[in-house]
Order: structure tokens, then C-alpha cells, then sequence
């Protein structure tokens, strides 16, 4: 279990990391490698040595690779439609949610975790699922909004974060 908490650790110190090169314009090599980190982390909590679920594990992993499926579809989609740099992409999955990235995420993650049936995984996952609310919650008030003002502000009236509204 200490394991999960060292992760979680590295997690919240990568999300600073990634921030103050964003934020600070210094250490631009390390976003790339950071991205990766960050997307990377969540993964690697099912190889430790911990309890598993006793539930079906065929309808579990079943359930557990549609989802992680459906994450790399989202990811796949989403980043062919990325273009935040030099305009405000509201096309493709954006104009269903405001961060279909994370969205991909969340799925590959909670998919991975059920296809292990991991249980100190899954639980500590929650706190992984947690930060990266928080990731797109500061991306959109430290950044977009003032990189796009109003009409960020009109788009997030009509998108939801992670969910179609």
C-alpha cells in the first residue's frame, strides 16, 4: 500500500512539474516527457504486490478492455482534433466536451485497473482521477480563459468538462 501513496506522490509532484514549465516558460524539454509521465503513472500501480477483487474477473476484464478501447478511441480522436496553440479548436470531440484528452484518460486508466482487478490500485486510482480534475480545472482557469477570454467562457456555457452536456 506504501507503494500506491509513492505514487500518488510523483504524480502530484509531475502535475508541478508540468506546471511551472508551463506557467514559469522554463524546462520547455520536460512537457513531452511529463505528458508521458503523467498518462504513464496510474498504469504502473497494478504491478505491486496487493489484494484483488473476487468478482467475476471474464465480465471485469470484459468491461475493462471496452473501456480501455474506448479510451485510445477518444485519445486517437481527440489529439488528430488538438490545435489549442493557436486557435480554440471546437471541433470533433470538442465540441461534445471540453477536454476529451483527459476524458480518454480516465477511461484507459479505470479500464486497466478492472482488467488487473487490482484493489489498492482501484482505490488509490480515485485520487489519481481526482488530480486530473483538478489538472483540467486549473488548465482552464490559469490558461484558456486567459488566452481565449469570452468566447472560452461562451464555449464552456455550452460544453461540458468531461461529460456532454
Amino acid at each position: 500500500m506504501n507503494i500506491q501513496l509513492i505514487f500518488i506522490a510523483l504524480f502530484i509532484l509531475n502535475m508541478a512539474s508540468i506546471w511551472s514549465t508551463v506557467s514559469l516558460k522554463k524546462c520547455e524539454w520536460y512537457r513531452m516527457p511529463g505528458i508521458m509521465i503523467f498518462s504513464i503513472i496510474p498504469l504502473l500501480t497494478v504491478f505491486f504486490e496487493q489484494p484483488r477483487f473476487e468478482l467475476d474477473f471474464y465480465w471485469w476484464r470484459m468491461a475493462g478492455i471496452i473501456a480501455l478501447v474506448l479510451g485510445l478511441g477518444i485519445m486517437i480522436w481527440s489529439r488528430f482534433n488538438f490545435d489549442l496553440q493557436q486557435k480554440m479548436d471546437t471541433a470533433g470531440p470538442y465540441q461534445y466536451v471540453r477536454h476529451p484528452q483527459y476524458l480518454g484518460l480516465v477511461f484507459m486508466w479505470v479500464g486497466w485497473w478492472w482488467v488487473w482487478a487490482a484493489v489498492y490500485a482501484f482505490y488509490f486510482g480515485m485520487a489519481f482521477l481526482a488530480l486530473t480534475w483538478i489538472e483540467a480545472y486549473l488548465e482552464e482557469k490559469l490558461i484558456l480563459e486567459k488566452r481565449f477570454g469570452d468566447e472560452y467562457r461562451e464555449y464552456k456555457h455550452h460544453t461540458g468538462m468531461f461529460w456532454i452536456k
